[in-house]
């Protein structure tokens, strides 16, 4: 705590896991969690635990069921409150929704959206699908709701890969061109720690992406 006597939220973001079907551009496609995506999520939220003992006093998940599937096992196994937040479902990807990513690249005959959506996603968006500025705007809300009025100190949030990015964007607050700039893995883990106190509000990341 770099503040004394702060009033400290944590929030541990987690990645969902391998979906079944493998890898793909699925946005708001409601694929379920693989077993090899179960085996990751427990294993990654394992290694957080305390003493055995989750460290959590609510769980908050995407509505998608690759999310929302897990956060409700958690939650039950571990005498938690579970808290669905639709607006933490993932980018809308439009035409892209449940296509790989050489059916993408082979459907725009020689046009990479992709890599231009990675490179500069202010400046694209998948066709048909959700802008960035209006992706980052409702995952902002929601960012800034938890914070507000925070149903525990210690929230695991399970979520999507470009939410993930959205949420550390509120904190990092780089520009929108630089707002996709973290490639994690299924079930990958982060840590962000808000603190109020004398001076005011801050918020800071302790890791990205174990």
């Amino acid at each position: 705590m770099r503040f004394p006597d702060a009033d400290v939220t944590t929030l541990d973001l987690i990645r969902h896991g391998e979906p079944v079907g493998g890898r793909m551009l699925r946005g708001t496609t409601d694929h379920p969690l693989s077993e090899r995506g179960w085996q990751q999520m427990r294993r990654a939220t394992e290694a957080l635990m305390v003493n055995g003992e989750p460290p959590w006093d609510a769980v908050v998940t995407s509505p998608l069921s690759r999310c929302r599937d897990f956060a409700l096992w958690f939650g039950e196994h571990h005498d938690l409150p579970v808290i669905t937040e639709p607006a933490l479902a993932e980018m809308a990807l439009g035409e892209w929704e449940g296509r790989t990513h050489a059916q993408v690249r082979a459907a725009e005959e020689g046009e990479d959206r992709q890599a231009a959506l990675w490179a500069d996603p202010s400046l694209t968006s998948p066709p048909g699908g959700e802008t960035l500025a209006a992706f980052d705007a409702r995952v902002g809300d929601t960012w800034q709701a938890l914070l507000a009025a925070p149903p525990g100190k210690h929230l695991l949030v399970v979520c999507h890969l470009f939410v993930t990015n959205a949420l550390l964007h509120q904190v990092l607050e780089q520009p929108l061109s630089r707002a996709l700039a973290f490639d994690l893995p299924y079930a990958a883990t982060c840590r962000i720690r808000h603190e109020r106190h004398a001076l005011g509000e801050t918020s800071l990341v302790e890791w990205i992406g174990r």
